[in-house]
């Protein structure tokens, strides 16, 4: 659990993870050098149940080492990530550790989420509905699908560890989206399973990194770039559509002589591709 200044939310993260039915389990809490009462909180928990890990950061080194440093102090078979703002409902350990010990091929079990807001009011909204596609593939081997864009929802996720090892954890050079590019780096190896239950209660809410539209952008491109530096036999029609995406995520940061390139490299690798060809003139304008 990585925290950053959430005190406001962090109590009922922590309450959440700890009573969770399948008790077999350590919390690890890596603060991120807050500002806040997080420490004190976590330290009060510490005392109440010695499940409890802090990690305590001096410097603020950002999600993926926060993440990071807990995985390196972990001793468990497998790796849950609850950020300090969401909330686990009370048999989501028990369900996903079904379905491992069901199916010992898998590398992730996923699931969704139920959405809410600040004041912890569910919104009416699952996480399936803002980020899945009609037909959304979310089981099996996923690399290609993963490739294209993220759909899986972070505080659902439990990892086989010998997978997030494989993966070589989080990347630090992403100041978000690490958890993207870890995805699609175990899928290369280890198939993964979607429960389609609401495990999770994801909050949305205006300090969160996905609040900041052009940020998140920018991010994509470094992780698009990541990503096609880092697996060279894509196919080329999936190269081409990433880098179609990656031009399109230039174009929303303003940066047109970027995205034009990337639409020229898109035609390059499929000159099928009629959309690149359309935004390549659409980049020339801008």
């Amino acid at each position: 659990m990585p925290s950053f200044n959430y005190a406001r939310y962090l109590p009922a993260a922590i309450n959440s993870v700890l009573s969770q039915s399948y008790a077999d389990l350590e919390l690890i809490i890596t603060d991120d050098c807050s500002t806040d009462e997080s420490r004190e909180i976590v330290e009060h928990w510490r005392r109440m149940d010695n499940r409890v890990v802090p990690v305590l950061h001096q410097v603020n080194h950002g999600l993926a080492r926060a993440r990071n440093s807990g995985l390196a102090v972990s001793t468990g078979g497998f790796v849950a990530l609850c950020d300090a703002d969401d909330v686990w409902l009370p048999e989501k350990l028990k369900t996903q550790m079904e379905c491992f010990r069901a199916h010992p091929e898998l590398g992730v079990v996923h699931s969704d989420s139920a959405i809410i807001d600040g004041e912890g009011n569910l919104t009416g909204k699952k996480f399936s509905s803002l980020l899945h596609r009609k037909g959304q593939i979310t089981s099996g081997n996923l690399f290609e699908v993963l490739c294209e864009r993220n759909f899986l929802c972070v505080p659902t996720v439990v990892l086989r560890r010998e997978a997030i090892e494989y993966a070589g954890g989080f990347e630090e050079n992403l100041r978000s989206l690490e958890d993207w590019v870890c995805w699609t780096k175990v899928s290369r190896k280890y198939p993964f399973q979607y429960v389609d239950d609401t495990l999770v209660q994801y909050r949305i809410h205006g300090a969160g990194l996905s609040s900041n539209p052009k940020g998140m952008a920018s991010n994509r491109v470094k992780a698009f770039r990541f990503l096609l530096d880092s697996f060279s036999d894509i196919p080329a029609e999936l190269r081409s559509k990433m880098l179609y995406s990656l031009g399109v995520s230039h174009l929303e940061t303003s940066e047109s002589r970027d995205a034009f390139r990337a639409f020229v490299d898109s035609i390059r690798a499929n000159p099928a591709h009629l959309r690149s060809w359309a935004r390549c003139c659409q980049s020339l304008f801008s």
